[in-house]
């Protein structure tokens, strides 16, 4: 989900922050590093990361599978934004080519989404300010698939998080389908940008071969229905047997991360870019916080993302979502109320400076009243907080 809106889909339950019954402490963490780093040697630099990035600094949320050596998120951005969507002619002699189609001939533009970290040293913790989407430009939360790149600069360096995802139909959110074939189409779309020396990139293991999260059954079979199973093999996710009963699909990774060294001639420009979206709700859901139940969401929340530039470099992004959605208790049964959501993101890159952060709330008006709220900092600020109030002594 890029949105984090309600956080009604089970993949989106990542922020630890929740009390079972009653005023739930504050949670308070940030600051302090991944529990796991790894080290890797490139082109003679020695880098030491936390191979995920996270949105609490306490949960890995997403695997870093990119690495720009030299290169700041700005100037990816930059070429990036440059290209066509036809990628009908191979990057390399013998290289893959995609359709016409979509999601296949996405063009790549400022994304809508939550905020990250990123660790590594000497830096520390980065935010993303800088965040890219692959979409069809009228469907800027894709229609449905998207690619969502994050993008952490980190001293000299800039690592990335790229994965693939789906819109879920009547909702504003997104669910991951796939990690690698994420990496995979940016590491195709950089050789297409003929700014890498050398042209062929590196690849470099960060975590051990696996899976890493899952997808909801009920989205996988989506997904094959609307797409097929050769377009499941494609992006990765194995073909489920006949019988099978699971309820989720985990998600495979090979683990591994590419590594560029691209050589971009980045000229700053003024700009000014504004995109809006309006998120209609129609849908059953697990409740998110004070439940366990299952509600039936409508209504339509306003996203707003506005990207500013200048001939100095900085470098602006603002993002954010509103508005009201009614919920409808199902199992068990209730009276239905109104869900006040409110989130304000910032991200901001300079020469010298990048700093992003999310505030966050969740107002449900039932009896009584709920909520949820939490805000984050990385960058120049490290931290997190959050709390939930379900209402109860």
């Amino acid at each position: 989900m890029k949105t984090r809106l309600v956080v009604w889909s089970a993949v989106l339950a990542l922020l630890p922050v929740v009390a079972a019954a009653g005023h739930g402490a504050p949670l308070h963490h940030g600051g302090f590093p991944p529990p796991t780093t790894v080290t890797v040697e490139v082109d003679g630099e020695s880098l030491t990361l936390g191979p995920y990035a996270t949105s609490d600094f306490a949960t890995p949320s997403d695997p870093v599978n990119l690495v720009f050596l030299h290169t700041d998120p700005r100037a990816i951005r930059q070429e990036l934004m440059k290209l066509t969507g036809d990628r009908t002619e191979p990057p390399f002699p013998g290289g893959p080519v995609f359709p016409p189609d979509p999601p296949f001939n996405c063009v790549w533009t400022d994304a809508m989404g939550y905020e990250q970290a990123a660790y590594a040293e000497p830096e520390g913790w980065v935010g993303g300010e800088v965040q890219l989407a692959c979409v069809n430009p009228r469907e800027p939360m894709g229609d449905p698939f998207r690619f969502h790149l994050r993008l952490f600069r980190s001293g000299p360096h800039t690592f990335g998080a790229a994965h693939f995802e789906i819109l879920i139909p009547n909702t504003a959110e997104h669910e991951v389908l796939s990690w690698d074939f994420a990496r995979q189409f940016v590491m195709l779309d950089m050789l297409r940008t003929h700014t890498l020396v050398p042209p062929a990139p590196k690849v470099v293991p960060l975590v051990s071969p696996g899976t890493f999260r899952e997808v909801r059954r009920l989205v996988y079979e989506g997904v094959r229905r609307l797409a097929g199973d050769t377009f499941i093999r494609l992006i990765g996710l194995p073909l489920l047997p006949p019988g099978s009963t699971d309820t989720v699909v985990p998600i495979p990774t090979n683990g591994a991360a590419v590594v560029f060294s691209p050589i971009i001639d980045f000229r700053p420009v003024k700009s000014d870019r504004t995109t809006k979206y309006r998120g209609t709700y129609d849908t059953d859901a697990p409740k998110p916080f004070c439940g366990p139940a299952l509600v039936h969401l409508t209504g339509a929340l306003q996203l707003q993302l506005r990207v500013q530039t200048n001939p100095s470099g900085k470098y602006l992004r603002t993002y954010s979502v509103s508005g009201t959605l009614r919920v409808t208790p199902k199992m068990p049964p209730g009276n239905a109320a109104d869900a006040i959501i409110f989130e304000a993101h910032r991200g901001m890159l300079t020469d010298n400076y990048g700093e992003v952060t999310e505030r966050a709330s969740q107002t449900l008006l039932g009896d009584p009243v709920q909520f949820k709220a939490w805000t984050f900092g990385a960058g120049q600020h490290d931290y997190f907080w959050g709390q939930v109030s379900c209402g109860l002594p």
